[in-house]
């Protein structure tokens, strides 16, 4: 479970207050959807929830974990035990091929027995075998997000944190990439917390969060499972 408590974000550079006063709890195995505008605050609470940024005041608990008081390298040590992210740009490394790029996670960390058969797996949960041996230049944006999408799970995540994670592709890549989230959370038990600006989307959440000037505007759904 993550709790977010008074959590503020106030950027000197512009003198922007990003966030004001967010609290919120996200509970396990649920869908959860961040919304809002451009500037409403989306993405800089899904990078203090991930842990890429720090907030000016409040605090972020996962599983009881003060995350934001550990020092940098150890942070850096819980992203990779616990969390997943994947990104609007898909960020795969240009000279691995879909393989390696899932593996890469699984080196770092050393905690998955099999690396090679657990990388293999998540390509077929993405449904994207066929992209193991092929180089991100031959592939396309909803292919390279899939193959994403898998080495973000790759170490085990209990959390997976998606920001405009379809941004850049076309109309049927966008659904497909949202249904493939949804399966995420359903079938491997996976908290799945994802921004996007495209209400299309909204739907898949179990809880829809909506932000609007750095402040929760509205939250719909029933933040307990059933």
């Amino acid at each position: 479970m993550i709790e977010v408590y008074n959590v503020s974000k106030h950027y000197e550079f512009g003198n922007v207050t990003a966030l004001k006063g967010i609290n919120l709890t996200f509970e396990d195995g649920r869908f959860y959807v961040i919304a809002g505008t451009s500037g409403s605050g989306k993405t800089t609470l899904l990078n203090i929830l991930s842990g890429i940024d720090r907030p000016t005041s409040g605090e972020v608990l996962v599983d009881g974990v003060r995350i934001h008081s550990l020092k940098e390298k150890e942070l850096r040590h819980y992203r990779l035990e616990n969390f997943g992210i994947v990104f609007q740009f898909f960020y795969l490394v240009p000279y691995l091929t879909g393989l390696e790029n899932v593996l890469l996670p699984m080196k770092y960390s050393g905690k998955i027995e099999n690396p090679e058969e657990r990388a293999r797996e998540l390509l077929k949960l993405v449904n994207a075998e066929h992209l193991a041996d092929k180089l991100p230049k031959h592939m396309s944006g909803g292919e390279m997000q899939r193959v994403a999408i898998a080495r973000a799970l790759a170490n085990r995540a209990k959390y997976l944190f998606a920001d405009e994670p379809t941004a850049n592709l076309d109309w049927e890549n966008k659904v497909r990439i949202w249904e493939l989230l949804k399966k995420v959370s359903e079938e491997e038990g996976v908290t799945v917390i994802a921004a996007t600006h495209e209400r299309e989307f909204f739907s898949f959440a179990d809880v829809l969060i909506l932000l609007r000037d750095g402040e929760i505007h509205e939250v719909k759904g029933n933040p307990r499972k059933a």
